[in-house]
């Protein structure tokens, strides 16, 4: 039985198998100039710039950081744009606005005395109330009060700037969104007399390089990194030749998609990549590097350490990358296998997969084969799970794409539209298969079921795997992560469960609904069939882990109705939309 270790102790072994590594995995050539992290993260916003989170960040090999949480719910009133740290009038609280500078001055300052780079994020120009307006009509009126061609919309921007840096002298770094996070720029097909006709790329370029002159001149060895979020593959490629060569950088999300654990670098980061090297214009590869991630957001504890290599091996392969980045956040002083794969990675770029894993099982002892055994099931079970399907199967477990654990019986659908941005409207559809309110086909169905059956199999494994683990670990922090991973899985389970079920009986539903359209009676093998899943779905109804938030009819309910009269009910429930 393995003996508790106190946390001095957890860190020794730690160390321990930092400096284990062998020479020749030091030797290889590391790809990243740029290691940025983010302390604290949207389902958990512990933003402590203290000696514990400071200390693990450079422990790990981090070198930069990015000062602000910068989501679009605005975790912990965290800032989104230079307006909620400088008080422009009409725009929010002035007292709010001090306080939050107040917060990014203290962070500036302790992260830079840590030898930190520092980075602030913003979106600009600033679009009041931008989730709330997402309809063209309402976009238009918007985006045309705060036009980039508008000279005062830019002056004010160069102000704003000016200020930022005289108020915090130990930023940077600016990175920039122009879409998104409270941003948005005009459309050429839209009805705003400054945007229209004219294409964003020969807008956005114009407005980063005036914004790249006045950072260097307040900031002579700073960056600014743009983010291209929103804006489709080839406006992003047109628009390169014309953007900064000194003083700019860009920051990508790790496909043109979105961050996604299993899916990171496609044929776009590599191109934007290599167009950008032309350039001379260094880009930044975003991913996950924690257990918490925006794909299984509230849950914090689902570990797959081998994912984190993955990813990190994905974009550090890329010639001509000059660093990555985390896109979600971190809690680097708490127990955190995918965080501390990211380290091994990060400080010792030529240790292989298997090596790497083996050393973060070391301190469980005897329990180190069941655990590597739940966090390759975990990794495999996330993998399958079909996240490629629509991007609001992000937050799976917090009613994905309309679907809950309880879910409804009104309708067959699951939803793709999310935003009228111009990729969400081309490029995202070659990573998401639906990304609009569309009728989807019976074998989109299936290909969902099937996914997430397999998905969920690996879950359990996992799950099991912990319970064999916890028979023998008993010292913290790992007995208590353990617990937790194994908890996030049983909620992430359930989840994919349900939309394992929802899209079986939508299928079933609708080949029974075919023989009674045709006044044919319902072939018992196909009540058979019903019958299993719905079963299923009441087991896993019943599990507890999700509440019946919305008061719909459980499955249970909606067997017992079918039974009473098929005919009527296949008539009744789960029509495609």
């Amino acid at each position: 039985m393995v003996k508790t270790l106190s946390w001095l102790r957890w860190c020794a072994v730690w160390m321990s198998v930092i400096l284990g590594v062998s020479c020749s995995e030091q030797s290889q050539q590391d790809p990243f100039q740029y290691k940025i992290a983010i302390l604290g993260n949207p389902a958990n916003p512990d933003v402590r710039y203290d000696t514990a989170q400071l200390a693990a960040l450079r422990d790990l090999g981090f070198n930069a950081l990015q000062l602000n949480i910068a989501w679009g719910a605005r975790p912990a009133d965290e800032p989104l744009n230079l307006e909620d740290i400088f008080y422009v009038p009409g725009i929010g609280d002035s007292v709010k606005v001090a306080a939050r500078l107040q917060k990014m001055q203290q962070r500036a300052a302790i992260a830079s005395q840590w030898g930190f780079r520092t980075i602030f994020h913003f979106g600009a120009p600033r679009v009041d109330s931008l989730y709330k307006i997402l309809t063209p009509e309402l976009i238009d009126i918007a985006t045309e009060k705060n036009s980039i061609r508008k000279p005062e919309i830019i002056a004010k921007y160069v102000t704003l700037l000016q200020r930022l840096k005289k108020a915090i002298p130990e930023l940077d770094d600016i990175q920039i969104y122009t879409f998104d996070q409270d941003a948005w720029v005009g459309s050429e097909f839209g009805n705003g007399p400054s945007d229209r006709d004219i294409p964003l790329h020969e807008r956005i370029p114009l407005f980063l390089s005036v914004l790249t002159e006045a950072w260097a001149q307040v900031s002579p060895e700073g960056m600014v990194w743009w983010e291209p979020w929103e804006i489709s593959a080839g406006e992003i490629y047109a628009s390169i030749p014309s953007l900064p060569k000194e003083h700019f950088g860009m920051f990508l999300h790790s496909n043109i998609a979105e961050v996604q654990l299993t899916r990171p670098v496609d044929v776009w980061f590599k191109n934007t990549v290599r167009l950008c090297a032309e350039q001379g214009i260094p880009v930044v590869g975003e991913i996950f590097m924690a257990s918490a991630n925006e794909e299984l957001e509230p849950l914090t504890h689902v570990a797959a350490p081998r994912l984190v290599a993955e990813e990190l091996d994905a974009v550090g392969g890329v010639a001509q990358i000059a660093g990555v980045k985390e896109y979600f956040g971190l809690t680097p002083d708490l127990y955190d296998p995918n965080t501390l794969m990211a380290g091994l990675k990060l400080k010792h770029w030529g240790i292989s997969i298997d090596e790497a894993l083996a050393k973060l099982a070391e301190p469980f002892g005897e329990a180190a084969a069941p655990v590597l055994k739940g966090w390759e099931a975990s990794a495999v079970g996330l993998s399958t799970f079909p996240w490629d399907a629509t991007w609001r199967f992000r937050r799976l477990t917090i009613n994905p794409a309309g679907i809950e654990v309880y879910h409804k019986w009104d309708l067959a659908h699951i939803e793709g539209a999310v935003a009228p941005s111009p990729s969400w409207k081309s490029t995202r559809r070659s990573l998401f298969m639906t990304t609009e309110t569309e009728s989807l086909d019976p074998w989109f169905f299936e290909d969902i079921e099937l996914r997430s059956a397999t998905s969920a199999r690996k879950l359990k494994e996992a799950i099991a795997s912990y319970d064999q683990a916890l028979l023998t670990v008993q010292e913290e922090p790992y007995v208590s992560y353990l617990k937790a991973n194994k908890e996030d899985l049983q909620r992430l389970e359930q989840m994919v469960t349900a939309v394992r079920c929802y899209c079986r009986e939508a299928n079933l539903t609708h080949l029974m609904r075919k023989y009674v359209a045709a006044g044919e009676k319902i072939p018992q093998s196909l009540i058979d069939r019903f019958d299993a899943i719905m079963k299923i779905d009441i087991v896993n109804q019943e599990k507890g882990y999700a509440p019946n938030a919305f008061g719909n009819r459980p499955a249970s309910e909606m067997l017992a109705l079918f039974h009473a009269d098929p005919v009527s009910w296949v008539s009744t429930y789960l029509p495609y939309r």
